[in-house]
Formats: C-alpha cells, structure tokens, sequence
C-alpha cells in the first residue's frame, strides 16, 4: 500500500505540471488570437470609415457636375 502511495505521489507532480503548462499554452494562444481578432476589427473598421468617405466624395462630385 506504501509503494502505491509513492507511485501516486510521484506520478502526480509530473501530471499537475503538464496540466498546468498544457493550460498556459492555451491561454497563450488564446490572447494572441484575441489580438488579432482586434487588429482585424479596428482594420475593418478603418476601412469601412475610408470607403464611406469615399462614396461621400464621389456623391459629392457627382451633384457638382450636374
């Protein structure tokens, strides 16, 4: 029963720290996708402002020539 114990106990320390590094890789990959999904949101964003001041322009263009 000694032996048992031993073995659990050597067993576990190996199993918490993949556990835990398994999970800081996770939560790494995690914030770096979220980062991401930031930058991709301000771009649109950026873009879609660029794009709507562009039809502002050519709407404006357009009723000085008629």
């Amino acid at each position: 029963m000694e032996q048992l114990l031993e073995m659990m106990m050597g067993l576990a320390v190996p199993a918490l720290l993949g556990i835990f590094g398994f999970l800081w890789r996770v939560n790494s990959k995690l914030t770096a996708m979220e980062q991401m999904l930031k930058g991709h949101d301000y771009r649109i964003t950026n873009n879609t402002k660029k794009l709507a001041q562009h039809f502002d322009k050519a709407f404006t263009i357009r009723k000085t020539i008629e």
